[in-house]
């Protein structure tokens, strides 16, 4: 059995880690046929699963968050939304104050 999450949502605040809002232990047992829902243990019915040779592996390789954005025109390049919000900040001020120089 492989599990692959890509660009999931991880967050671990010392309960368990959640994987896209579900933990991974009841995606681990859904996978494995021992959970359904919120139905699992002893008087579930379901099978049990147990392997005395199993070799488990987990990763968890966050990688950066990036955002790019790009003008209608393409001569702009902004990392960041506060990036933008500052740059046109500025160019709405001098376009302002090009256009009405008395204030």
């Amino acid at each position: 059995m492989t599990i692959t999450f890509t660009n999931a949502v991880v967050e671990d605040d010392g309960y368990g880690v959640e994987v896209n809002g579900r933990s991974l232990e009841a995606i681990i047992s859904t996978a494995l046929g021992t959970r359904l829902g919120d139905k699992g243990g002893y008087n579930s019915g379901l099978p049990k699963f147990k392997a005395n040779s199993c070799d488990v592996t987990v990763t968890i390789t966050p990688h950066p968050t990036e955002c790019l954005i790009c003008t209608d025109k393409g001569d702009e390049l902004f990392h960041s939304v506060k990036e933008m919000e500052e740059c046109k900040s500025e160019q709405f001020q001098k376009e302002n104050a090009e256009a009405d120089p008395e204030e």
